[in-house]
């Protein structure tokens, strides 16, 4: 039985602005056995950049693969962030990122959307 090797992708993307702001996404997917063929998925998660003093959690799962015409493939990601409820200190980055750029306590959501890198650290055969 043929398994396809493992591997994972980078996304970034800049979320929507609310509020008068937006923030950076930066991720790796967790690590999937894939082809560009076969319609697998990756799962992700992570916290967005701060800014104005709070941050968001956000977790998904990938579109299936887009093919590529050099036999990668790429993934669509989108969703909202979750709300900004439970902002805990960062060692002190929310209190500097308030104290530079002001605060935003309103309870609010972004959107984003974008494409991963194409496949990598792939398992050797």
């Amino acid at each position: 039985m043929f398994i396809p090797p493992a591997h994972v992708h980078f996304f970034t993307t800049v979320t929507s602005e609310e509020l008068g702001h937006h923030h950076l996404l930066r991720l790796y997917t967790f690590n999937v056995n894939g082809t560009s063929y076969d319609q697998h998925v990756h799962q992700y998660q992570g916290i967005s950049g701060i800014k104005y003093g709070h941050y968001h959690a956000f977790y998904g799962l990938t579109g299936p693969p887009i093919a590529l015409a050099n036999g990668s493939h790429i993934h669509l990601l989108q969703g909202l962030l979750d709300q900004n409820l439970y902002n805990t200190s960062r060692r002190g980055a929310l209190v500097k990122s308030a104290q530079m750029e002001g605060l935003i306590k309103q309870l609010h959501q972004h959107a984003y959307q974008g494409y991963s890198s194409p496949g990598f650290g792939y398992e050797p055969w």
